[in-house]
């Protein structure tokens, strides 16, 4: 016998409640379970290159560990209320890459750059 249409709207609530709660405890990890393994892979990229800052030593005179934390506490938030959408919007896939160019850059910036002799 098939489900009915209630009971198959109860299962995909309750397997996006799931995916988020997924994504709460790690980053990434509720998009990869439903399939969108690039975007869980974006996810999981952002919130290490931003939580990376926290955990090295820093020699400039102005506060880095900060703006980073918010921004990978956001990405994370971010990744369960993604999660739990139906689907991906073009819009989280810009907004995780530009993120994650920017990362990048200021990463290497202010982590690579001064401990090269250019």
């Amino acid at each position: 016998m098939a489900p009915t249409e209630g009971e198959q709207t109860k299962s995909k609530g309750r397997s996006r409640v799931f995916a988020s709660v997924l994504s709460l405890i790690f980053p990434g990890l509720g998009q990869i379970a439903r399939g969108r393994i690039i975007t869980g892979f974006l996810f999981l990229s952002n919130v290490a290159l931003y939580f990376i800052p926290l955990f090295i030593t820093q020699n400039v005179e102005y506060d880095i560990q900060t703006p980073s934390l918010l921004i990978a506490v956001g990405v994370w938030v971010c990744s369960a209320f993604d999660a739990f959408l139906y689907k991906s919007s073009f819009l989280v896939l810009a907004l995780l890459v530009s993120l994650f160019c920017f990362g990048s850059g200021f990463f290497g910036a202010y982590f690579l750059l001064p401990h090269l002799d250019i």
